[in-house]
């Protein structure tokens, strides 16, 4: 009974995933590459002419077809053939889609389309596109916090604005006791003091 609960908890989770639409990798057809579906549905096959990386990723550039179950078919039917550049099993940049007699030509980031599709194959000025929308991607990005120091109390009081006069008096005061300790005053001779220390003009 436990393992049939399981079981049946494992089915609910993974039919949760796919109504939300997230993607995830898919094996190809040959069971030799990983490649990415953003919008994974029971029955997707998928091949892949291309290279792999280490990781068995699809990489480079090559071409990927999928294949979809229709409700009420028994057998995969042709969706579509896609022509681009993978990085690590995802379309990075213009990507070609032929479909139903019609080509068509759209721009992907890191798997997921950032363009709507428009029609022809994508011109040598899609790579320029490509390039400002991944800048402009990385622009928008918050760069991360630097980590934060330990804190010091008195550096801490002088950077906030305060009215208590106590706390400007010490921090005179330190700044005296740092003057005097860089100057500090000698009982000697003019003559000596002439020839020991710079003129009073240089300090």
């Amino acid at each position: 009974m436990p393992g049939r609960l399981l079981l049946i908890c494992g089915a609910l989770l993974g039919l949760a995933e796919l109504a939300t639409g997230k993607g995830n990798y898919q094996s190809t057809k040959n069971g030799k590459t990983l490649v990415w579906n953003s919008d994974p549905k029971p029955g997707d096959v998928a091949t892949w002419s291309g290279a792999r990386d280490r990781d068995d990723y699809a990489h480079g550039f090559g071409r990927l077809i999928w294949y979809t179950t229709e409700p009420g078919s028994s057998k995969p039917e042709l969706y579509a053939r896609y022509w681009g550049r993978m990085v690590n099993g995802k379309f990075e940049g213009p990507v070609n889609v032929h479909s139903k007699r019609k080509t068509h030509h759209a721009i992907f980031i890191s798997g997921t389309r950032v363009t709507g599709w428009a029609p022809g194959t994508a011109s040598s000025r899609a790579n320029a596109v490509w390039q400002r929308l991944v800048a402009k991607r990385r622009e928008n990005v918050e760069p991360e916090a630097p980590a934060a120091g330990p804190i010091d109390e008195r550096s801490e009081a002088m950077g906030q604005r305060s009215e208590d006069t106590g706390l400007r008096s010490a921090v005179k005061e330190s700044i005296q006791d740092l003057y005097s300790e860089r100057w500090p005053k000698i009982d000697i001779d003019d003559s000596l003091r002439l020839l020991a220390f710079p003129p009073r003009s240089l300090r």
